[in-house]
């Protein structure tokens, strides 16, 4: 074999990697691995427990919206969307005093406004809207500073949306503007029929005739009079039906059903997904100490050579 042959097959053979040299490396500095692994997941543990206190936890409500006009006018459209677009319901919100203090305390002084006060609410308050069902709504609220004050965010909330309701408002006034108009057609009928009852008097011909032939004979003879007759007639059917349907729409009076009781939603942290990366970067940064520290003992030694 010559010379240069040997030279090649010594180089490649140097450059293999040898897996035990490699095991008796991270053997050997085994307590730099453990010492780095453990202030990695020291570090990573205090960064979880910081993210998982600083994590917000929710209380949640859902609500079944069921609205329609019924054919009335003057029906106010629940709107879940303008609520805190409207100033006075932001004060009314803020009127519950923890939230009231919390936004003061986290809001310089010079900031505080109503737009601040909208944003402060918008930020605190989720509203989302089912994608299968857009009538059914959940009301979310971040807990700031304790439950009863979150439950009473939720519950204010809904009391807007209920004060926007008027369909109860306009189905007494369409009520009583039908039930008017109905008892003016009775007093219309009934003059009617006094005046046929002076018809029946006065003309000596529809005496004569026979029951089944005296309202033909009436209708021919005073066709104005009996045209009033059908009117009023049709008119007080009309009403009747109207205020039977307007009754009839009381069981559907209630928009706003409450489909759950309010209940807690703890928050999502990424508190284990911290500590877990921590604890691999640490396995992962010992062992690059772990041959630093043997490329440094190697250095010394071919210095000191």
């Amino acid at each position: 074999m010559s010379k240069e042959l040997k030279v090649m097959e010594q180089k490649q053979y140097d450059d293999e990697i040898d897996l035990y040299e490699l095991i008796e490396i991270l053997v050997r500095h085994k307590w730099s691995i453990v010492l780095t692994t453990i202030l990695c997941t020291m570090l990573s543990l205090g960064a979880a427990l910081y993210v998982r206190n600083k994590t917000p936890n929710y209380l949640i409500k859902s609500i079944l919206i069921q609205q329609d006009t019924y054919g009335l006018k003057g029906v106010n459209k629940i709107n879940v969307d303008t609520v805190l677009l409207q100033d006075k319901n932001v004060e009314k919100i803020l009127e519950i005093e923890p939230i009231k203090k919390e936004y003061l305390e986290n809001t310089p002084e010079k900031m505080q406004n109503m737009a601040s006060e909208r944003k402060f609410l918008q930020e605190l308050i989720t509203i989302s809207k089912n994608e299968k069902n857009n009538e059914e709504i959940s009301i979310k609220t971040e807990i700031i500073v304790n439950e009863s004050s979150s439950r009473d965010i939720i519950n204010k909330y809904i009391d807007i949306l209920r004060e926007q309701d008027n369909l109860a408002d306009i189905i007494a006034k369409e009520k009583k503007l039908k039930g008017d108009s109905l008892e003016k057609t009775k007093v219309e009928i009934e003059n009617i029929q006094n005046e046929i009852l002076d018809i029946f008097k006065k003309d000596s011909e529809l005496r004569a005739l026979k029951p089944e032939e005296k309202m033909s004979y009436i209708a021919a003879k005073y066709p104005e009079l009996n045209l009033r007759k059908s009117e009023q007639e049709k008119y007080y059917n009309t009403y009747v039906n109207e205020l039977i349907r307007l009754d009839s729409l009381n069981d559907k009076m209630d928009i706003i059903k409450e489909m759950t009781d309010i209940y807690f939603l703890k928050g999502q942290s990424k508190a284990k997904l911290i500590l877990a990366v921590g604890i691999i970067m640490g396995v992962f940064l010992g062992i690059i100490v772990a041959f630093f520290k043997e490329f440094i003992d190697g250095y010394k030694k071919r210095y000191k050579k």
